[in-house]
């Protein structure tokens, strides 16, 4: 079978279907998508909020908490501890199906009408304001993780410990502002490294303990901008710059980054990838168009595949042995055969679903728990779910929508308070123009701020002993929404040396999150003088960065 080229029904732009991907697509029954996989990833993450709070009334007890749904959504929404009570019935919404309406229609009334989880959080204790996590101890607003302890302001952390406005880390201890960073300890500032320890300032450095300021390292020890130094000249020089001092630390931000500019960049951070495209891997295989995805196989076009993810195209967010997942997001442990479905956890052969953890057997439902042979929250036989289920589906491909993801008009949430503002930036605007729902809500406050950061100490050593940090309230310098620092990220600031951020959380994650490039890939050509090797990247064309090809890398860092 040939690669074919078509025409993406939603931006018009052509894109390709690969033959491993019509051979995915007859494997599970359906037919080749319509939309690009831009599109169809956009369409996805505009049903997923992640970081965007608000306070409001659980629905069912009437306590105040904290939810993903603004107060003026017109559905209910309960917190986490009655929507996984005896409380929660969501088969007394169950509805029968019109053959004479549309699905989505059908699926969207009952949509409306089933409780909405505020939080999506599972087995975590002395946890608060976390979303799509689980396992978690002592963790404070974190966000896609699990299995960590004492963490705060961090997004997609894993099997991690003490950790502050972290992100894309898996065993990782005692570290501040650090992306995509595995087995290592008390890193600050440092992007793209394994295996460091008591170091900041690092990109893509392995093995290294006790440096600042370095690029491309490998097993080294008291290095200042990649200049080796003995212990107690590195120790003498470290103290100079004065980094427990916001201004010290930002000289040095701008220091860095002239240091870095002329440096050569690895087209994409691969690690251990066979035969593989994408950027941010480690220990996979066969995984095509793939961002962030460690110990994985024949994947395509997914975001955060994970350990043991296996045959899931179009995900984001599947791992733990997930296994035939198309067009899904927010797939945890246990996940196999899952069609256009969101948040089924430990589920199998489930169909345009969301949020039925445990279940088995489903097609069009909404917060099922441990259920099976359901259509639209309705029970059936095994005989009539089968037989209904071939109904609607062949009714579906008649219309050309079977396989698409849910429609837009469906999604709970704006454009910008949803994951895609992230990926696929757009103004209010252009959002409407293009069909999408926008949130004018207000998230937080402005002007309540009860510190001028010009009155304020530029050390962390330097703050009274008297003056009670956690009972201020902050202004960002950035977007100047108010925020608050709490008591543990106090004494984790203290313990590291490390200077009151003057930006809040959410400017932070950006910042990050923007740092790390976005989601998509560019032909390019070495930029090594002689090589003539091309390959797919996220450094676009615009970009300053000098970039070379793995061989050329390898032989300038080895």
């Amino acid at each position: 079978m040939k690669s074919e080229i078509r025409q993406c029904q939603n931006c018009k732009q052509d894109f390709n279907i690969e033959p491993d991907d019509f051979g995915f697509y007859e494997k599970i029954k359906v037919p080749p998508p319509t939309f690009c996989p831009e599109c169809r990833s956009q369409l996805r993450l505009c049903f997923r909020n992640e970081r965007f709070f608000y306070k409001r009334q659980c629905d069912n007890c009437k306590k105040d908490t904290i939810s993903m749904f603004s107060i003026n959504k017109p559905f209910p929404v309960w917190c986490n501890d009655c929507w996984w009570s005896d409380d929660l019935n969501s088969k007394k919404y169950a509805m029968d199906y019109d053959s004479n309406k549309p699905f989505f229609e059908q699926f969207n009334i009952l949509w409306q009408k089933v409780p909405k989880q505020a939080l999506v959080s599972t087995r975590s204790v002395n946890s608060n304001y976390l979303n799509y996590a689980a396992d978690n101890k002592g963790c404070y607003m974190i966000v896609e993780s699990s299995n960590n302890e004492n963490c705060i302001n961090c997004y997609w952390i894993q099997l991690s410990k003490d950790l502050v406005d972290c992100s894309f880390t898996q065993k990782v201890e005692l570290s501040y502002e650090v992306d995509d960073c595995y087995d290592s300890n008390s890193l600050s500032f440092s992007k793209g490294c394994y295996s460091c320890l008591g170091s900041s300032f690092l990109v893509d450095c392995r093995g290294c303990t006790n440096c600042l300021g370095c690029i491309n390292l490998r097993n080294q020890q008291y290095n200042i901008f990649n200049k080796s130094y003995s212990k107690e000249e590195y120790e003498k020089k470290l103290k100079s710059f004065k980094l427990n001092t916001y201004s010290g630390l930002e000289s040095f931000k701008i220091e860095f980054q002239n240091f870095i500019k002329d440096k050569p960049r690895k087209f994409a951070e691969l690690f251990n990838a066979v035969k593989s495209v994408g950027n941010y891997m480690t220990n996979i295989k066969n995984n095509r168009y793939c961002f962030h995805s460690y110990e994985a196989e024949d994947n395509a076009y997914s975001i955060h595949v994970w350990r043991g993810a296996k045959n899931c195209v179009d995900c984001n967010t599947a791992g733990r042995t997930a296994e035939l997942i198309y067009n899904s997001l927010n797939m945890g442990m246990e996940v196999s055969n899952v069609i256009c479905s969101s948040m089924c956890w430990s589920s199998q052969f489930m169909e345009y679903c969301i949020n039925c953890p445990n279940s088995q057997h489903c097609f069009g439902c909404v917060g099922l728990i441990k259920d099976s042979y359901c259509i639209l929250n309705k029970q059936y036989t095994k005989e009539g779910y089968e037989k209904l289920r071939a109904e609607i589906i062949e009714k579906m491909k008649q219309e050309n929508i079977y396989g698409n993801f849910f429609p837009k008009n469906i999604s709970a949430l704006g454009y910008n308070e949803s994951s895609a503002i992230d990926e696929y930036p757009l103004t209010k605007e252009e959002a409407l123009d293009q069909g999408f729902k926008w949130e004018d809500t207000e998230r937080g406050t402005y002007g309540k701020e009860t510190i001028d950061w010009k009155n304020f100490p530029d050390s962390i050593l330097d703050l009274s002993k008297n003056f009670d940090v956690n009972k201020e309230i902050f202004a960002c310098l950035e977007c100047k929404k108010n925020y608050r620092i709490i008591n543990n990220e106090l004494s984790f600031y203290e313990r590291l040396g490390i200077p009151i951020p003057r930006n809040c959380p959410e400017c932070r994650h950006i910042k990050r999150f923007k740092n790390r490039g976005p989601n998509k890939l560019w032909h390019r050509k070495c930029m090594k003088e002689g090589c003539t090797n091309e390959f797919e990247t996220s450094y676009s064309l615009d970009r300053p960065e000098i970039i070379y090809c793995e061989r050329c890398y390898n032989q300038e860092v080895y």
